[in-house]
């Protein structure tokens, strides 16, 4: 995707950083987002602080979106083996530098997690690791031939991922490093069923992984250290995308609802509860410090909802954009950010928001495609992917603003 996108400062000898990238993506320090006008929705909670618990990538319907991870320590893009010391940023919002990670990254990139030291991005045929240190990008040893790798979840120094074509869902180890997968669930399957399909995403939590199948239409979860060979069935639904869990739930997304779901984990419960009624069709689900936050791509929506809040409550919502085809989103203890695929104007954005609030602002701008997104303590990651053509991923790094 190199040849569509705006060329990183990093290979412009004439860019300073700051200013000089500022312009290159065409952002105007501190504007807002095309059309990000706020929802005057009442607010029900929206935690600010501490790390993320559990995520679930997502995107559009049937093709896009971002890795999930965290078991109340490794939060959206958390961090393994602890968390590193990160030093200030020196730029504002909106003159960051952006630089392109370098190696040969694959094609058709998906799902993307950040370890200590690690971006791991699935590339639809293995787990490709890029070392933030500017190292050069590599296949991880064991992660090649078990099919489309698309979704990926980091929790406890293992990296879990679900197949496209066939809802399987395997893992590895990080850290410590091995190059022996574990194969942790397969779907079952009703005789003369088609195989599973799973365009939907996949959360950690505990010691069990859970993730969405599209057929057959449903959420599962399996114990990640593989002992659980056959998935168990937590829902049925009409078309669940995104998944997030804490200790007591587990919530999902139906994008043909327009709904965020939950339903008891431990025991299972019988019958799953509407949570809440979405601007648009949900996607991609992050719950961090008590909050479920999730994005609609055809609305462009970013909302809201504090698990505690009565089901009847409205979420908060954050930015409604209708001209902007929003795809993933995560969050840290002050912002919530998201990616935007195509904007109104053809072209691909990161914005950022304080969590509970509406004040949306462009962190970088760049052509069409921007996908799935990642934060650590210091930086923000996000890769590019033209869901109609095979073309070369592409992931992109700059620092968090310091303001």
């Amino acid at each position: 995707m190199h040849s569509k996108i705006a060329l990183p400062c990093a290979l412009l000898a004439l860019a300073a950083a700051g200013t000089g990238c500022n312009l290159i993506f065409g952002i105007e320090p501190g504007t807002e987002g095309a059309s990000s006008a706020s929802s005057t929705t009442t607010s029900t909670g929206s935690g600010d602080g501490g790390s993320a618990q559990t995520t679930s990538g997502a995107g559009g319907d049937g093709g896009d979106g971002t890795g999930g991870d965290g078991d109340g320590g490794d939060g959206a893009g958390g961090s393994a083996g602890g968390t590193p010391s990160c030093p200030p940023s020196s730029c504002a919002a909106g003159e960051c530098p952006v630089t392109r990670m370098p190696g040969e990254l694959g094609s058709n990139v998906k799902g993307m997690a950040v370890t200590r030291d690690l971006v791991l991005l699935a590339n639809n045929q293995a787990i490709v690791a890029i070392p933030k240190d500017g190292g050069a990008a590599r296949t991880l040893p064991g992660t090649y031939g078990f099919g489309d790798t698309a979704w990926v979840t980091y929790s406890g120094g293992q990296l879990s991922w679900i197949n496209w074509s066939n809802g399987d869902v395997l893992g590895i180890s990080i850290e410590p490093p091995s190059s022996s997968p574990i194969q942790i669930a397969q779907v079952p399957l009703q005789e003369g069923e088609p195989a599973a399909t799973a365009f939907g995403r996949i959360a950690s939590f505990g010691d069990s992984v859970y993730w969405a199948t599209q057929s057959p239409a449903a959420v599962w979860r399996a114990k990640a250290d593989g002992s659980q060979a056959i998935a168990e069935l937590v829902a049925s639904s009409d078309r669940p995308i995104g998944v997030a869990v804490d200790a007591t739930h587990v919530y999902w997304s139906d994008y043909l609802a327009r709904q965020i779901l939950r339903k008891t984990k431990d025991p299972l419960g019988a019958a799953a509860e509407v949570f809440a009624e979405t601007n648009g069709n949900p996607t991609e689900l992050v719950l961090a410090n008590g909050v479920v936050h999730w994005v609609t791509d055809n609305a462009g929506a970013i909302q809201s909802k504090a698990t505690d809040a009565a089901p009847s409550a409205p979420p908060f919502t954050t930015t409604v954009d209708t001209q902007a085809v929003a795809k993933s989103l995560t969050v840290d203890d002050e912002f919530v950010y998201w990616t935007v695929y195509m904007n109104s104007e053809g072209q691909g954005e990161v914005r950022r928001a304080h969590l509970g609030k509406g004040d949306t602002v462009t962190l970088a701008t760049g052509q069409p495609y921007f996908f799935e997104i990642a934060v650590d303590c210091g930086s923000i990651y996000w890769n590019v992917n033209d869901l109609e053509a095979e073309e070369e991923g592409v992931v992109f790094q700059m620092p968090k603003p310091s303001n």
